[in-house]
């Protein structure tokens, strides 16, 4: 495997090729979970050039994906592996069924289904295959066998699942990527209380401080529009983007924002799937996002490393990372209700979501003193590399506010044995805040009882050195600053 390949493959990719022939040659349906800028598209390479050493010429090879831009970026991958006179896409004005490799779109796969016969199907971002459609023209293809890439083997709802797929076979997680290098440790910016709370003038205000290329979310085509107008009145040369636009036009404004003639870009939905920019220095979380699907999606795309790019700035003004992570529950094997079968169809459509009208308005950034920023950018690293449970569903209102109870602050000495696990330079200041625990708001506290939790119960894989215990695989983030200074502008204020 990996004879004479065109590049030499990560550890993973190594690791989870045999697994996934052995696994599609037992009969099951398995997914590869690996996160964005993981380079499944290399592995999807490799798999589908082995599969061809022993096709039967009556037989055929397809791969599918959600968009159009994913289709071309896999073509390009699978034909510099494969060769072009092996690959053929079917999408849009593209109608290629003649070679032995079809590429083509989860919408068009039904229609291709009445002409060819599937040795192997394989579908990239399989998130969205729960589709009647899909699932209907998945009985049509009835493949030999079948296997799903995604970064994230589960639904936006907890209680969803993915039906068609039975086992997650291999995971290559935030974790393993951060300690590889595939992707960068993040810092989450958050509003500090100062000022309004008008979430447009809160990112407009820290956005002004970023270094780099940036992207901001909108609601619709006419939000990011308007956004990208006030960040210019503000002198942040922007521009909106969106499916209105012809792809020359996207592409034109996405190299103006890689070489630096834009700062940011604001958009709807280009960061939902199968967009590669590893340039992204930072992106802002404007629009509160509650399927928890794109919101991995969305983050993920800053977080893949770059030459000179040694962390990804997040602005999350509304909380999201208190109410998403980048690690969650796998959900697979069972079928969805009515309900989540008709989200699915919404998500596969070809046309975009961005002009449906928005019934919320955009509401006010929540706001985070310094200790309780930090406390959160922690835990926030802690959940994406699986030690802390990710958050339980999201809770309306200001529950974080307030002092925290008696029962918080009697639990936080009980399991503060459990920091001994941090590494030196992050548990001497973490003990010092379970020191002032009584001093932050609920949530706070309900944050570091969090990270002790989650510290005790993976405390059996900590490994000991002669000075302290420590978790490996994880890069903590550390204090911009002194806790000492942390705690006296606690105390200023």
């Amino acid at each position: 495997m990996w004879n004479d390949a065109p590049w030499e493959p990560r550890q993973w990719q190594r690791e989870a090729l045999p697994q996934a022939i052995a696994s599609l040659r037992s009969g099951k349906r398995p997914i590869i979970s690996a996160i964005m800028g993981a380079g499944k598209s290399v592995l999807i390479a490799e798999l589908v050039f082995q599969a061809l050493q022993k096709l039967h010429p009556d037989y055929k090879v397809v791969v599918v994906a959600p968009r159009q831009a994913l289709i071309r970026q896999l073509a390009s991958t699978i034909s510099f592996r494969c060769g072009v006179e092996n690959v053929g896409v079917y999408y849009a004005d593209e109608k290629d069924l003649t070679k032995p490799v079809v590429i083509t779109t989860f919408v068009s796969a039904p229609i291709i289904s009445r002409s060819i016969n599937v040795a192997m199907l394989v579908g990239d971002e399989v998130h969205g295959t729960e589709a009647d459609h899909f699932k209907c023209c998945y009985e049509q293809l009835n493949p030999a066998c079948a296997i799903g890439f995604t970064a994230t083997p589960y639904r936006s709802n907890e209680e969803e699942t993915l039906s068609l797929w039975e086992e997650v076979i291999y995971r290559y997680s935030a974790a393993d990527a951060l300690h590889d290098g595939v992707i960068v440790p993040w810092q989450l910016h958050h509003w500090d209380g100062t000022g309004t709370s008008n979430t447009d003038e809160v990112c407009q205000r820290i956005i002004s401080k970023m270094d780099g290329p940036g992207v901001v979310s909108a609601l619709n085509i006419e939000d990011a529009e308007s956004y990208a107008k006030f960040l210019n009145e503000n002198g942040i040369r922007s521009s909106a983007i969106h499916s209105k636009m012809n792809r020359k036009k996207r592409e034109q404004l996405l190299k103006l924002l890689e070489n630096g003639t834009l700062k940011c870009l604001v958009h709807v939905s280009l960061l939902a799937e199968g967009v590669d920019m590893p340039w992204l220095r930072w992106i802002c979380l404007r629009r509160p996002v509650g399927a928890r699907v794109r919101f991995v999606q969305e983050v993920g795309r800053v977080l893949r490393a770059h030459p000179g790019k040694d962390i990804a700035h997040i602005i999350d003004p509304h909380d999201l990372f208190g109410m998403h992570c980048l690690s969650n529950p796998e959900r697979l094997g069972e079928a969805l209700t009515r309900e989540e079968k008709e989200y699915e169809e919404e998500l596969v459509k070809l046309t975009s979501d961005e002009n449906r009208e928005e019934i919320r308005k955009m509401p006010p950034a929540k706001a985070f003193a310094v200790v309780d920023s930090y406390v959160a950018n922690l835990l926030s690293v802690m959940r994406g590399a699986n030690i802390c449970d990710p958050p339980k569903k999201w809770v309306e209102g200001n529950w974080r506010g307030g002092t925290p109870t008696e029962k918080q602050l009697s639990t936080i000495e009980k399991c503060r044995w459990s920091s001994r696990y941090l590494p030196k330079e992050v548990r001497e200041p973490f003990k010092m805040l379970l020191d002032r625990a009584k001093e932050y708001n609920r949530g706070t506290v309900n944050d570091l009882l969090t990270i002790l939790f989650g510290l005790a119960k993976a405390s059996g894989t900590a490994r000991k050195s002669k000075t302290h215990y420590f978790l490996p695989r994880i890069r903590y983030p550390k204090p911009n600053f002194p806790i000492q200074q942390m705690l006296f502008v606690m105390e200023k204020n």
